[in-house]
């Protein structure tokens, strides 16, 4: 091998064995109690609120869980939509929001927030997911925080990063998503509607 394709070796395996890692998670005695409560961990099936749960991408298997709970409204981030065949008998009212992890931006949240803000106003529970559930649906489930309940940006920000949900670091882009300006610019959105 020669000196480039040397370097190309180890910034790809940089990136693939970065790209896996997550961030700790805060241990139980100081993960506050107003974070997700895991309901099936092997799902990362949590319940954000009483209107709000995230997920992993769901299989049949989740299905039973996902009645159990009352969830009305399923939010797919994934470019895939495999939730048309996994859901394709089922009562769910299913919504693709197509998201790329590494150029989420603050259209694609909005459309959340309007999503959900939807569903609320129409009494329904909302289970928003991705592939992992904790990159994608942790931004969103971050700004719903921070737009629906109040939170502050840096309450909001640590659970999306040390909930336990799988938040993968490498995806610094995430983060800049909260500036002053786009919260304000989707509150801003969101009255209009």
């Amino acid at each position: 091998m020669n000196k480039k394709q040397v370097a190309l070796s180890l910034i790809l395996s940089s990136i693939i064995t970065t790209g896996c890692v997550t961030t700790a998670s805060w241990p139980g005695e100081s993960r506050p109690s107003n974070w997700g409560h895991a309901l099936q961990r092997s799902d990362n099936f949590y319940q954000i609120s009483p209107t709000l749960y995230r997920s992993e991408q769901p299989d049949a298997s989740l299905i039973p869980t996902l009645k159990q709970h009352g969830i009305d409204r399923v939010i797919n981030l994934r470019q895939r939509n495999p939730d048309e065949k996994v859901f394709a008998s089922e009562p769910f009212n299913l919504v693709h929001i197509p998201i790329n992890t590494w150029s989420i931006n603050r259209v694609q949240l909005l459309d959340v927030m309007r999503t959900i803000q939807q569903a609320e106003r129409n009494q329904e529970k909302v289970l928003v997911h991705c592939y992992h559930g904790s990159d994608r649906t942790g931004a969103s489930v971050a700004m719903y925080r921070i737009i629906f309940q109040n939170w502050s940006k840096e309450d909001a920000i640590n659970e999306m990063k040390y909930g336990g949900y799988g938040f993968h670091p490498i995806w610094r882009n995430i983060e800049t998503l909260f500036s002053d300006e786009n919260i304000a610019w989707i509150r801003t959105q969101l009255s209009k509607s």
